[in-house]
């Protein structure tokens, strides 16, 4: 989670010294690997979940048929 902010960092700074903007393409190449790396980490932490929770009686699907004849028995 740290490498790809600060290669990213170290990118944007190697490219402002070539550009001659000050510290702008350094901030948002690290801001986007900050955000880029927060999004990879709840994406794997959803697949990691969804595979713990595969067959758990609150993860099931209810089926079509199901929802209908809940619907029905209500009222």
């Amino acid at each position: 989670m740290v490498v790809l902010p600060l290669a990213l960092g170290l990118f944007g700074a190697w490219l402002d010294g070539i550009v001659g903007t000050s510290p702008v393409l350094l901030v948002l190449f690290a801001a986007f690997g900050v955000v880029s790396s927060f999004a990879s980490a709840i994406y794997r932490y959803e697949a990691r979940i969804a595979v713990h929770e595969e067959g758990k009686p609150w993860a099931r699907k209810m089926s079509t048929r199901n929802k209908v004849s809940t619907r029905k028995a209500s009222q």
